[in-house]
Order: C-alpha cells, then sequence, then structure tokens
C-alpha cells in the first residue's frame, strides 16, 4: 500500500480539527447544503450520514491509529454536540438518533437503553435504510451486543415484523412502496437491496425463517429487475429508469447487501449477483462525478475492498487503489478542493457526502483489516 495514505488522512483530520467551532465543551461545523433548489449555508445537523456523529467517528478512528490528541478531543466535542440533539427525528441509521447511538457506542460510551428504545419506535412512514426501520434493524442489532437484556433485539424484531406486513408481495418478489416514485425501488440506500440486507441480519440475530424469506424475496425482487445490457439494476426514481453505479442506488449498494447475504445464507446465486455488480463497479471506475463515499468514487471503490475481504481475493483491492491514487494525484498532491457529493457545492466536512468520508477512505485503504466500512455496518 501506498505509505501516503495515512498521512492523506491524517491532512484530512487536521482540516477538520481546524475547521472545527467550539462552545462549552461541544464542537460543529459549518457546510453548504441543498435548500429549495438551490445551496444554502448553514451548522450541521446531528445525524451520521452529513451531521456532527459521522465526523466523530471517522476523528475517533484515526486517533485510535494515530494517538493523536487533537482528533480525540475534537471527536469527543463533535459527539457531545449530536448527543446534546437527541431524540433526533428519524428512525434509521444514517439520518436517525439511532445513528448517533451507533456512534456513541462505537466511540467507547455506555448507552441508555431506555433512551434507545424510545427513539426505535416504529413508523409507517420510515422503511428504508437511511431513514427508517431497515436502519434501524442494524443499528438495534449493533447496540445490542454486549447488554444482558433482550430489548433491543425485541424492538429490532418489532421493525421487521413492520417491513414484513408492509411488503408488496408480488409474483416477481417483495418490495417496499417509497414516496413520489411510481415504481418501487431497488438498491440499498431506499430500496429492497438494504432491506433485504436488514432483514438477512435480523435473521442470522433470530435464527427466525420468515426474515430468511422476506429477505430472499426482496433479492428476487431485484433480480426480476436486472438489466443484461446494461450489466446493473434501474433506478426508478424518474419516469425513465437509471442505471447508476453507487452505494445509495444501483450497483455498489446492491454489491454490499449480496456479498454480507451471501455469507449468512452462503445462497449460490447472491454469490453470483455480488460479482455482477463488483464487475459493473470496476468497469465504471476512473470517470467521477465527485469522491464521496454516498454516491461517488470513494464509495464504489470501498466495495472493492470489502470484496477483496469477504472473496478473500486481493485482486479487488488493485482497482480499489488505482481510485486511490488518482484521487490524491488530482486533488491532495496538489492541494486543490476535493469534489463533494452535493453538486454546485463547496467541500464539505462530513462523512456520507464531504471530507470525513473521504478521509475515511484513506484511513481504509491503508489497513483494510483493522478499519470497517461505514458503507455496510457490522451487525
Amino acid at each position: 500500500m501506498n505509505p501516503n495514505y495515512p498521512d492523506i488522512a491524517g491532512r484530512i483530520a487536521a482540516r477538520l480539527c481546524r475547521d472545527a467551532l467550539w462552545s462549552r465543551g461541544r464542537c460543529n461545523w459549518t457546510a453548504d447544503f441543498s435548500e429549495d433548489g438551490g445551496i444554502a449555508h448553514g451548522a450541521l445537523g446531528p445525524n451520521l450520514y452529513a451531521g456532527t456523529s459521522g465526523i466523530a467517528l471517522f476523528l475517533a478512528r484515526m486517533a485510535s491509529v494515530t494517538g493523536e490528541r487533537i482528533f480525540r478531543l475534537t471527536a469527543d466535542g463533535a459527539l457531545r454536540q449530536a448527543l446534546e440533539k437527541l431524540p433526533e427525528a428519524g428512525r434509521g441509521l444514517y439520518s436517525g438518533g439511532l445513528g448517533i447511538h451507533y456512534v456513541a457506542r462505537e466511540m467507547g460510551r455506555d448507552i441508555d437503553e431506555d433512551a434507545v428504545i424510545r427513539q426505535a419506535a416504529p413508523a409507517r412512514s420510515a422503511l428504508d435504510v437511511i431513514a427508517g426501520s431497515a436502519g434501524a434493524i442494524a443499528a438495534l442489532l449493533y447496540l445490542r451486543r454486549g447488554t444482558r437484556t433482550t430489548r433491543l433485539l425485541e424492538a429490532a424484531v418489532q421493525h421487521g415484523d413492520l417491513l414484513l406486513a408492509e411488503a408488496s408481495k408480488e409474483e416477481t418478489g417483495w418490495s417496499w412502496k417509497a414516496t413520489g416514485v411510481a415504481r418501487n425501488l431497488t438498491g440499498f440506500a431506499h430500496g429492497a437491496a438494504g432491506i433485504g440486507w436488514a432483514l438477512t441480519e435480523l435473521y442470522a440475530a433470530t435464527q427466525e425463517g420468515r426474515f430468511r424469506t422476506a429477505a430472499l424475496e426482496a433479492f428476487r425482487y431485484e433480480r426480476s429487475c436486472w438489466n443484461p445490457a446494461e450489466r446493473n439494476w434501474p433506478d426508478f426514481r424518474e419516469a425513465e429508469p437509471e442505471y447508476p453505479v453507487l452505494w445509495c442506488h444501483g450497483a455498489t449498494g446492491i454489491g454490499f447487501s449480496r456479498l454480507r447475504a451471501w455469507q449468512i445464507l452462503d445462497d449460490k446465486e447472491l454469490r453470483a449477483e455480488a460479482l455482477s455488480a463488483l464487475a459493473t463497479v470496476q468497469k465504471d471506475l476512473g470517470s467521477p462525478g465527485n469522491y464521496s463515499l454516498c454516491h461517488g468514487e470513494m464509495g464504489n471503490a470501498d466495495l472493492l475492498i470489502h470484496a477483496s475481504q469477504v472473496l478473500g481475493d486481493e485482486a479487488w483491492l488493485a482497482p480499489a487503489q488505482a481510485a486511490a491514487e488518482e484521487g490524491f494525484e488530482r486533488f491532495e498532491r496538489r492541494r486543490v478542493p476535493w469534489p463533494c457529493g452535493l453538486p454546485g457545492a463547496n467541500e464539505t466536512p462530513d462523512l456520507m457526502l464531504g471530507l470525513a468520508g473521504i478521509g475515511h477512505f484513506y484511513l481504509r485503504m491503508a489497513d483494510p483489516a483493522q478499519i470497517p466500512t461505514v458503507l455496510l455496518p457490522v451487525c
């Protein structure tokens, strides 16, 4: 591996620490964000996706690797800022309060189980990984580790049963309705792949067959949507389907879901679909619109790192390393701003769209065995 990778991650972490705004032991950042079709600027919220808890997670992992005190101090200040905002609207992992509890546990904090249960109350309006029940399942299964009670697992099962009740059960498989779209979505962030992954994790935790069946039905729905000519799954958010190669929509996130489901279920079709997704992602590398984790080059390259670990094949690391080298040469070496995930905006500091995510990618690239992906949290 390139010895520059830890240095790149460290420089990004140092910039985040430099730019933090402090008050009474807590810190935050300001950033551009999308508002009414334009770009506005303001303080970050607390969530994992684009808020202070996501930055805290990156800085905490940097601190554990480097021992740098300023990284730990700033991570702690960012987490305190996020915790001050609880309860946070939303039940999902990335845009809800459960994601903040997840980061707190990752950083070694004790959790208030009663507060987690209150935050986790299911709602029919939110079902996906980002904001709803699928993400809640992942967070609750992670948070239950090391506890002596069954309450968190029971809460996860409630979300799983809600997903089963809300599924559209058709001949082509099971899928879930999303607001403002004509056809039920594929993909990880908001569609069947992410929900199928969460149900697979719930099956692994409970051994309840209904969750295994539902997960396989979710993957069967996506299988019915596969386009051989595109070598990808369609994104149904627009009237005319598109075929993105992204974590949130398309081959990248679906690849993550299939690799994990294959690990748990040992289903040959899931492995074959994972390999199809990987081939599509590898082919797409090298022409990024941005370098974010959610819908940019680093998210795609992160899947290839993950594949090298799951499949035991280091050949997948080579294209990920090529993407890392390209980013280093084009931006970090020249000290020019990184293209982040919000079109028309400046650099942002956050995890899934901005600098914290880019820094996390280089930290992970430096030592994949030690630094887990944030794109498929381990339950």
